[in-house]
């Protein structure tokens, strides 16, 4: 079971850098180095996250044309709707993991790394819904 926790831990903090630059996550010595390195990398995505989510709800106004009939207030009800349950989806995810390994010194990092994960992939799901606009 230990080896598989390390195994699980080095995949979580190496799969979301594979295809970029080298991870600073992936040098540092012990668990909590690595669980400073990933709350970093947590932060900054959550504001990377925060940005393209106002940047939406600034976009989702109704334009100077005559023609436009959408109705962007319920678009802009039914987004912040869907931020507020995908965070508890989130965190509901991320707190199961946490459960599983909550005996090792692994979990923060599990929970870190899950959190970041859902992250990445919530800023995509905004751009792309900014896209779809």
């Amino acid at each position: 079971m230990r080896w598989t926790a390390v195994c699980v831990l080095a995949w979580f903090v190496m799969s979301p850098v594979l295809a970029q630059s080298p991870d600073p996550c992936a040098t540092q010595a012990n668990t909590i180095e690595i669980n400073e390195c990933l709350t970093q990398r947590l932060k900054d995505r959550d504001k990377t996250l925060n940005a393209e989510y106002q940047s939406l709800l600034r976009r989702l106004k109704p334009s100077d044309t005559f023609d436009d009939k959408t109705d962007y207030p319920r678009a802009r009800r039914h987004l912040i709707d869907s931020q507020r349950a995908w965070i508890t989806f989130r965190d509901n995810d991320c707190q199961g993991r946490f459960v599983l390994y909550e005996l090792g010194t692994i979990r923060v990092a599990v929970v870190l790394s899950c959190q970041i994960e859902h992250t990445e992939r919530r800023t995509r799901d905004l751009r792309a819904w900014m896209l779809a606009q």
